[in-house]
């Protein structure tokens, strides 16, 4: 069995939570799928948020697991809650249950968790009446947005004498209340009833207002019953959240308590940190927060390969679960993230291996999904990658043509097997960058690290090679990082590199670059992260 040598992903991502929604181009067809050879995982190994699941911030949670006379006590999270209206005593708490026991008609009782500050919040919780109210209607209100004791957004359900229940979403300012949606709900508000509510209120100015009501006993609508914007100057602040009850000035059968359960009220996504704007190249260190899909990025999900056949094409936003293949000039992929898929067939996650194709990548991520020995990361020539993060896959990068640019890219994260089969079950042939024939090469800018083979590998295995720069990169890793072999071919002509930073993880010391004697390589000002100049070490 193969066995591949695991890494651990970085813990700085750029990219943040998206929603996966947004636009594709034109002039993509669908490939055929080949036999799986392992089992793809998409919830791991991305290093773009905007291609994970980032769990919600807990804004206030309350199962009232505890018994508490003369008010609510203290939240589990969220502080203490707060009683205005009524006596003390109309406010307790006992077997998961929260009350407020409204004694007269005409009055209003509210609790309210007012250290809480959010203006992203998911409330949700069960809301029910001790006894179904005669002679007028019963408001239970729960506000997911309390900026003030007079101010906020709330959902209010009325329960009416006939057990119906209008469900409103409103907003108060002092003694303006105002209803922004509302529909009657049949049946609802029958005695025992025990409703499951939810409010979500996100944004400012305006913010939007999602609500849902249904039995405990039934399952969650799909669907929001009420929906609403609204841009009032002084609700567009962070707030608490509460519940309230009022018993109409005409109701006959007081007192009636408003009990309340299940409270938890969350963010409804994970915080996004700022996008990072990256200096200019060569004058940074690329890593996972200035390469891959940038923060915000909205995702579409695309199952399947993708070939793409049309000139010109751009595919932005794109979250490819197979492999790419550019057949047509002058196509764009932009903050997408490709992730292969399983197989067992010798290809590579972007391919460009035409006369009449080229590709420009930038802002995205590549790595296999599936780790095994038959995947590298882009293929081909006539390419560009921009600020890509490259990572688990055997090569990164392998050129067999001319006109390539890699700058200011994060490659990384070799996979390695001791066992491959695709090299007759000898070790794996990792290279950051391997080079087999081609003109007009510039690697500028980059952080490249993690071949157990060679960092950038000159082979020539399938023609000459020549006119390669190499500058301002930070280069790791290999037997050595730089191995430039001329396989009978002549020596390589115009190969350049400066102002490199060489790392000291090559298992061959003090081993930046080794070139035949025959090939001369223009240097200047390389260095090992300790200050030892890095020269040209000659071998065969």
């Amino acid at each position: 069995m193969s066995s591949a040598r695991l890494h651990v992903p970085a813990p700085v991502r750029r990219a943040a939570l998206a929603t996966l929604t947004g636009a594709l181009t034109v002039g993509l067809v669908s490939l055929a799928l080949p036999a799986s050879a392992t089992t793809a995982d998409y919830t791991s190994s991305a290093q773009s948020l905007a291609a994970t699941t980032a769990t919600p911030t807990t804004v206030a949670v309350d199962a009232f697991g505890r018994t508490v006379s003369g008010g609510w006590g203290t939240a589990t999270t969220g502080g203490a809650w707060a009683a205005a209206g009524g006596d003390a005593a109309d406010y307790t708490v006992a077997n998961g249950t929260a009350k407020m026991a409204v004694r007269k008609a005409g009055w209003q009782l509210t609790s309210s968790l007012p250290n809480v500050k959010s203006s992203d919040t998911d409330l949700r919780a069960v809301v029910s009446l001790d006894k179904a109210p005669v002679g007028g209607a019963v408001d239970a209100d729960v506000t997911g947005r309390s900026v003030s004791a007079t101010a906020g957004y709330r959902l209010r359900a009325k329960v009416l004498a006939d057990g119906n229940v209008r469900a409103s979403l409103i907003s108060v300012n002092g003694s303006t209340v105002t209803t922004l949606a509302s529909q009657t709900l049949m049946g609802l508000g029958t005695t025992g009833k025990q409703l499951q509510v939810r409010l979500v209120v996100t944004g400012t100015a305006p913010t939007t207002l999602q609500a849902k009501l249904w039995s405990t006993t039934a399952t969650e609508p799909a669907e929001w019953q009420l929906t609403a914007t609204d841009a009032t100057a002084a609700l567009q602040a962070p707030g608490g959240i509460a519940f309230s009850g009022y018993t109409g000035s005409t109701v006959t059968n007081a007192p009636i308590a408003v009990r309340v359960s299940d409270v938890r009220a969350t963010s409804t996504e994970a915080a996004v940190p700022a996008p990072v704007v990256p200096g200019v190249v060569g004058t940074y260190v690329p890593d996972a927060t200035t390469t891959g899909v940038p923060n915000g990025t909205k995702l579409t999900v695309h199952n399947g390969d993708l070939t793409i056949s049309t000139a010109n094409t751009v595919i932005d936003g794109l979250d490819v679960r197979g492999f790419v293949k550019v057949t047509a000039p002058n196509v764009t992929i932009k903050n997408s993230i490709i992730r292969g898929r399983a197989t067992s067939a010798q290809t590579a996650l972007v391919t460009s291996a035409s006369s009449t194709a080229s590709v420009t990548v930038i802002d995205s991520e590549l790595y296999n999904s599936a780790p095994g020995p038959w995947v590298d990361g882009v293929r081909g020539y006539n390419f560009k990658l921009q600020r890509v993060n490259l990572h688990d896959v055997i090569d990164m990068a392998h050129i067999y043509g001319d006109n390539v640019t890699i700058e200011a890219s994060y490659l990384h994260d070799n996979l390695h097997y001791e066992v491959d089969p695709a090299q007759n079950n000898t070790p794996s042939h990792d290279d950051s960058i391997q080079i087999q024939k081609g003109n007009n090469m510039r690697i500028v800018g980059n952080n490249i690290s993690g071949a157990f083979n060679t960092g950038i590998q000159f082979t020539q295995d399938q023609g000459t090679v020549s006119n390669v720069t190499i500058d301002k990169n930070m280069l790791d890793g290999g037997g050595c990082t730089v191995n430039l072999a001329e396989k009978g071919k002549g020596p390589f002509q115009g190969i350049t590199v400066k102002d490199n930073k060489f790392g000291r993880t090559t298992k061959n010391y003090n081993c930046a670059i080794i070139a035949p004697t025959t090939t001369v390589v223009t240097t200047s000002n390389n260095y090992f992260t300790d200050g030892v100049v890095a020269t040209v070490r000659k071998g065969s």
